[in-house]
Parts: structure tokens; sequence; C-alpha cells
């Protein structure tokens, strides 16, 4: 039977088991307490063969999704989880390496390179240099249906690719480009949310537009330095992980988490729940507000941080409502609807009380959200235009985005009043009859 070990800073933790279904086994050291595996939360220490939906939906939420999964199968002749975490499984999001049975992790390797390299492995990956290629094959290892790239900046911001499961600083995500999706742009697209949310007082990963390689380059934070200066993997899970929950079922209109499901698990397992889910909250109305229907329970993880977890940085946020042809409902129900154009102060109400919040403290969360989005947009637009090209399709998403933002708010804070105050757009300011 064939095999692969799982470290955790190094130190193999467990063997994974190419069964059917996947069956993990924790080392004795584990089982013994000499060795901590930051995932027994999820995954009981217990001796021998665990085959739980618990080990499956942990290892096969680290693989990457969609059209990239099935390009990685192509890619490398292997469709079972197993299989797919044997060629990819180096560097994943979070703490977990997982290398052939025999392997053990090597000292760091780098492959340098330039942006001019990137750039035609990103826009013309034929006519990259075989070396190049072959390092951004063995490190697409990270989840999620859009294609990544893993580097690790040096001094100057000088890039490198990863070799043998070497560990990366910086995630590159080039434009979305997939046949049959009329999706453009959306590395700025990213960019321009992703700022818009630090400046509204979110938590999340920093990120950086890039026009020389039409990327989003998200800075990790699942990873740190420790005090010699050597990068270290930190720990983490996304929801669906955390919820048992495999990566084909992470919306809830297709069985996945509910935000319920979500904000009651950071309100357990977090070591400080009031922050971290008032910070839930305001995320959730968040990407209501700009559009951002694509934020299922994968787009949240936990953290840990110094021993303790926390609800992480927030990521992947971006505004899908400019694109003809994505989905119209949002991730999440809100009270009885899916559909943001539904959504009402009655359905607010609602998700009050099944979370136990004050219905005026969410409405409050809400409004605040939208006034912040509504002040910072036009200086996030405006810093993000010179990096723009004239006449290119970035400036037409700038501009695109903005006026989608503003014109949702606006909508949207009219269906949240209670129905006596309701003003019915285009009615000249008329209440309903």
């Amino acid at each position: 039977m064939r095999k692969l070990g799982v470290f955790i800073d190094n130190v193999l933790v467990g063997m994974l088991h190419d069964t059917d279904p996947l069956s993990f086994t924790y080392t004795q050291d584990c089982l013994g307490g000499l060795v901590r595996a930051p995932f027994s939360a999820l995954i009981p220490l217990e001796p021998g063969p665990i085959s739980t939906t618990a080990v499956t939906s942990f290892f096969e939420n680290l693989l990457p999704e969609g059209d990239e999964r099935t390009l990685l199968q192509a890619r490398h002749h292997v469709t079972t989880v197993f299989g797919m975490l044997s060629k990819v499984g180096g560097d994943t999001a979070g703490s977990v390496v997982i290398l052939p049975e025999g392997q053990n992790p090597q000292p760091d390797d780098y492959l340098p390179v330039s942006w001019e390299d990137i750039g035609t492995l990103v826009n013309n990956a034929t006519a990259a240099a075989p070396a190049v290629m072959a390092a951004a094959d063995s490190n697409a290892s990270l989840s999620g249906a859009q294609h990544k790239l893993l580097v690790l900046l040096g001094d100057g911001d000088k890039p490198s690719l990863p070799l043998n499961a070497s560990i990366s600083t910086h995630i590159l995500k080039p434009d979305i480009k997939r046949t049959g999706l009329k999706v453009f742009s959306s590395a700025i697209n990213e960019t321009l949310i992703m700022k818009l949310a630090h400046e509204c007082q979110l938590p999340t990963a920093p990120v950086a537009y890039l026009p020389k390689v039409q990327s989003c380059l998200v800075e990790r934070f699942d990873r740190e330095k420790d005090d010699d200066g050597n990068l270290k993997r930190l720990y983490q899970a996304d929801l669906c992980q955390l919820l048992d929950k495999p990566s084909g079922v992470k919306y809830e209109n297709d069985g996945g988490p509910s935000f319920k499901d979500c904000y009651d698990l950071v309100k357990n397992r977090s070591a400080v729940p009031l922050t971290d889910c008032h910070n839930m909250v305001q995320w959730l109305f968040f990407n209501l507000m700009v559009g951002n229907n694509d934020s299922h329970a994968k787009n949240l993880s936990m953290l840990n941080t110094n021993g303790k977890l926390r609800l992480a940085p927030f990521y992947d946020l971006m505004c899908t409502k400019v694109y003809a042809g994505l989905s119209i409902n949002f991730a999440f129900k809100i009270g009885q609807h899916f559909e943001p154009g539904q959504i009402n102060h009655q359905d607010v109400c609602e998700l009050a009380d099944s979370i136990g919040i004050n219905s005026r403290t969410l409405f409050k969360i809400a409004l605040d959200m939208a006034g912040r989005i509504e002040k910072n947009l036009p200086t996030v637009a405006k810093a993000l235009l010179p990096l723009a090209i004239k006449g290119s399709s970035d400036r037409i998403l700038l501009d695109r985005a903005s006026k989608t933002l503003y014109s949702n708010i606006k909508k949207i804070k009219a269906r949240l009043q209670p129905p006596a105050a309701q003003v019915v757009p285009g009615s000249g300011g008329k209440k309903p009859s």
C-alpha cells in the first residue's frame, strides 16, 4: 500500500494511506504526546488507521479545485486525492507538508527568476524556460479554483520559485483566463476589493497589483519569521476543513456550511471570540455591499497564532457582480433569501436571531460598513488607476466596479430599512403603498 508522510515543522506526525476512503495513522510520538499535531481536534488522536470523513475533508481541501484540479490530473495522470497530494502536497496552505514515503523535508531550495520570466510563464507558458516551467508545476498545491503561483520574495523584492517543497512567502494570482467565462481583469479587481476591505478596517492579507505580470500579489499570513530570521509555517484550516465538508460542497445552497455554522464555529473555537465574530459579521456585510457573491466557507480560515486559534485575515475578496454569467446568488442565505436583490429588513432580523445578536446591532454594523465603503472607495480606486494601462481592460474594470458598488450599496440600504420606511427605487422618493 502506498503511503505519504505528513510533516509539521519538519517532524513526521503521521502517514496518509492510499485507501478508499483515505486513511491516516498517527506516529507513536504523536500518540505519546512527544510531538504535537495541530489538526488532532479534527482527526482525534487514536492508534491505527483512521478513515473518518474528517480525514478526507481535511486533506482533500488542501488541493486546487475546478479547472486547476483537472489540469493537475492531466499533467500528472493522477485522479485520486492521494495521487494528487503525492505530486503537489509539498507547500500547502498552513503548516502541513506532504511527501512520498521515505522522503524527508530538505533544506530550502529556490530557482531565482526575474519578473520577466514570471510574465512569460503567466502569459505564454509554452515560451517559458523548462526550469521555470518545472518549478511552477511543482508548487501548484494551493486550494481554490483560480490558478496561483507560489513565490519567495527576497531582498529588493526579487522573486524566486520554491523547489522541493520549499517554503513560499507570497501567492501570485494572475488574471483569470477561462474559456466560456466572461471574466476580465480579475487581478486588479481583487486588489481593489482587498485594499478597500483593509481601509474599511477589516483584517486582510496585504496585497499589491503588479501590472507587468497582470497579477495580484498576496502576502501569506500563514508564514512568519522566527527569532533567528528563518521562515516558518503556521497552522491554518479553512472552515470547510473545520466543519468536515469537502470542497465540492462549499456553498450553502449545495449543502455546504451556512453563515450560522461558520459563526458558531468561530465563536466556539476562537481564543478571542468577541473580536473574531464581530469581524465575521463585518465581512459578511462587506461582501454583500461590494457584490462578492463567492464569499463561501472556504474563504474563511482559522490560524494558529502563538498557540491560539484565531480567525485568519480575510482573503479572496473581489466584486463578482461586475461579471455577466456568474451566479447572482450570495454564497450564504440571509434570512429567507440567497439573491442579494431580495434580501430585506426581515431577513437581517432573522439572521440576527439565528446567531444570537440584537438586530439593531446587526443593522448598525451593516449600515456602518456601507458608509465606510462609500467613503474609502474613491481613494482606493484612484491609487490603483496609475497602475492600469490607458485603454486597458483594467481601467474599464476600475470604473465599472466603482459604479457597481455605489449602485449596489444604495439599493441594499433601501431594502434594509423597516418596511414602513422603505422607498421604492425610481419612485421619486415615494414609500410603497
